[in-house]
């Protein structure tokens, strides 16, 4: 299908035309005329982020996904752009469709090729779509393969919702598929991931163990009853597992990163530097986790200035991108920094009010994966039952970035002193919690610069400190007018 991506080059001009985000706009332009998509995608996601849910930016970077080769990434880029934000740039059908026949699901990509030609008033890419149309007639095929597209299908549409932690409803449409596909083994290992990040265990394992008892040797389900384990403690199943696990060679590519991903996870870094070189060397593709476990696998079994050089593709990675580097965790030299932040957690905890609460979670947030469990489970008991402190837990615990994280990191690296920081992210919590109560519709347009600005400003404000807005504003590189129109919201909240 490549011959329909001169569509895209047409299509993924970037015109700047925002006063916030105006300057990455620029860059992204400029990078894109010289043909460097990579640096273009970044300025691009910059701009998105300081511009968040303009469908414009969206669309534009979606197109340069499509460049890339990073098809999924660009469908939930578009689906998000028609579904929720501007439901009238049907050229989002057009590139959908391209995305879909590109993953090989020619339904889906002869679905919504029928919904450009079906909502397209002015024609734009007509004569694109028709080609395309024609094309995907001649590629469709039997209903037994469209169901298996289908199956695909729904199976990304678990793994995503997995990844953004929505795992209520992942654990609905698994069980779907289950039903449906009652031998398809992946979707029990994904139902039992899910499962576990519920903090449901004992189910999860009991799903792995029904995989198991009639796919044996299957190698995700034992690889992942490892990593349970490896968090339940387990260490004479761990031990047992890994003994198991180091004398299995697998001949799939997809299976030996598993393999050397999981031992990685466990602390098996010798084993896994082992397998995750090799694939390195095979030129093997993958997502920036790939790197992320090769980094911490070689520095740990003594290639420092090699996993320096992977962790760089690491950084490349907008998701990946706050993730701490593995030299950055000497135990020697941190095992005071965990025991301070083990005290303040648990005495936060202790607290009544919600925003100390998420505080001692945002602690818990900094630790390594082993230490961050372990308090977590000392903290449970303590936390209060809510909806918000029930779903940033879960974050906490899956080690993923909450929004609300996000504006505090953002707080503590412009603010030098930790005090100061310290009380401004409380502070900031405590708005956060004012506007989860009220559900405040000026949170759907996120602006992580300006409402840290609010937080940084109205805080020190009550310390009856000297703060004026034009400072913050250029603090947290923005415009004066922003500022004002969230410290006047956040003013509004605290009345």
């Amino acid at each position: 299908m490549r011959k329909n991506s001169k569509v895209h080059e047409k299509k993924a001009k970037v015109i700047p035309f925002f006063k916030t985000g105006e300057e990455y706009f620029e860059k992204a332009l400029k990078a894109y005329q010289y043909k460097d998509l990579y640096k273009a995608k970044r300025y691009l996601q910059r701009a998105s982020e300081l511009d968040r849910d303009e469908p414009l930016i969206l669309y534009q970077l979606a197109t340069i996904l499509n460049d890339l080769g990073e098809y999924k990434e660009s469908n939930e880029l578009l689906l998000h752009i028609i579904n929720d934000l501007d439901s009238t740039m049907v050229n989002c059908y057009y590139v959908i469709a391209n995305n879909f026949a590109h993953l090989g699901l020619f339904q889906e990509a002869y679905k919504y090729v029928q919904c450009y030609l079906e909502e397209d008033v002015t024609g734009e890419l007509l004569e694109e779509a028709e080609e395309l149309e024609d094309l995907l007639s001649i590629d469709l095929e039997s209903d037994e393969e469209y169901e298996e597209d289908a199956l695909i299908l729904k199976q990304e549409q678990a793994k995503q919702l997995l990844q953004d932690a929505q795992f209520e409803k992942a654990i609905q449409l698994l069980e779907e598929i289950i039903r449906d596909y009652p031998e398809f083994w992946s979707a029990y290992n994904n139902l039992a991931l899910a499962h576990f990040y519920l903090n449901e265990t004992d189910k999860a394992i009991g799903l792995l163990d029904k995989v198991l008892e009639k796919n044996p040797g299957n190698l995700h389900a034992l690889c992942n009853q490892l990593v349970f384990h490896y968090y339940g403690h387990n260490q004479n199943v761990v031990n047992y597992l890994i003994q198991q696990l180091s004398c299995v060679y697998p001949l799939s590519l997809e299976h030996q990163y598993k393999l050397g991903s999981t031992f990685a996870l466990v602390g098996e870094y010798k084993l896994a530097y082992g397998w995750l070189k090799s694939l390195y060397k095979k030129g093997f593709q993958a997502d920036s986790s790939f790197h992320y476990w090769l980094s911490y696998a070689a520095y740990h079994v003594g290639f420092e200035q090699f996993a320096k050089d992977i962790w760089k593709d690491v950084g490349d990675s907008g998701s990946m991108l706050k993730l701490e580097a593995p030299w950055q965790f000497n135990e020697k030299n941190n095992r005071r920094f965990y025991s301070e932040i083990d005290v303040v957690a648990q005495e936060k905890c202790e607290s009544t009010h919600i925003h100390d609460q998420l505080y001692s979670l945002y602690m818990a947030k900094k630790l390594p994966d082993k230490e961050r469990l372990l308090l977590l489970e000392k903290i449970k008991p303590s936390i209060h039952t809510s909806s918000l402190l029930d779903e940033v837990y879960t974050y906490v615990w899956q080690n993923k970035q909450h929004i609300m994280f996000e504006i505090a990191d953002l707080i503590q690296a412009e603010i030098e002193a930790e005090v100061e920081a310290a009380g401004i992210i409380q502070f900031w919590f405590n708005i956060y919690v004012e506007l989860n109560n009220i559900q405040a519709a000026e949170w759907h347009h996120v602006n992580v610069n300006g409402w840290a600005s609010a937080a940084t400003y109205c805080y020190q404000k009550q310390k009856q400190q000297a703060v004026s807005q034009e400072k913050v504003a250029q603090l947290y590189s923005i415009s004066l007018s922003t500022v004002r129109k969230y410290v006047k919201i956040v003013n509004n909240l605290l009345k």
